[in-house]
């Protein structure tokens, strides 16, 4: 069996996990079956979020005669979801402060930012922003092309610190 990986943007992935998490505490209200659907026994939405991110997953099952697990499944998954999400922040963090240093060593030399300087084609910087719907401010002096102020340096810092802030 091969698995697609599909990439999805920290935000995403963290809304998806927080709705998943609300999800297992509604099933958890009404005692309802998680891993298998209690009426027809078949995979649910919730193997397969767990499956799809290779994380492990705790069923119960009260239903058709099949017992499977035990109530402490629905903490156990939302702890799993809470460990996954404060990963992926702690990823999202590293990545964003390594950005941050870099544009902070780029402003010290007074180097472009969105453009390379000297080949004027897109640098690192915007893919880094754009999957994240980051906003972006260049700022290249170089072969005739004057685009954005020495204050984007610090505009995508900040930028980078409250989408931070937002996960």
């Amino acid at each position: 069996m091969s698995n697609t990986l599909v990439n999805v943007t920290a935000k995403v992935e963290i809304s998806a996990a927080n709705a998943k998490i609300a999800e297992l505490k509604d099933f958890q209200s009404r005692n309802w079956a998680i891993g298998l659907n209690g009426d027809t026994l078949a995979p649910d939405s919730f193997l397969s979020f767990f499956t799809e991110r290779n994380l492990p997953f705790s069923y119960y099952v009260r239903a058709r005669g099949v017992s499977v697990g035990e109530p402490s499944a629905y903490q156990a998954n939302i702890e799993t979801l809470t460990q996954h999400i404060a990963a992926i922040r702690a990823s999202e963090a590293l990545a964003v402060g390594a950005t941050i240093r870099e544009l902070e060593l780029y402003k010290s030399r007074n180097w472009a930012i969105g453009l390379n300087g000297t080949t004027l084609q897109p640098d690192n910087f915007l893919p880094f922003f754009g999957t994240r719907s980051v906003p972006f401010e260049y700022y290249v002096r170089s072969g005739g092309v004057e685009l954005g102020s020495p204050n984007a340096y610090d505009n995508n810092i900040r930028n980078l610190q409250q989408y931070l802030s937002a996960l």
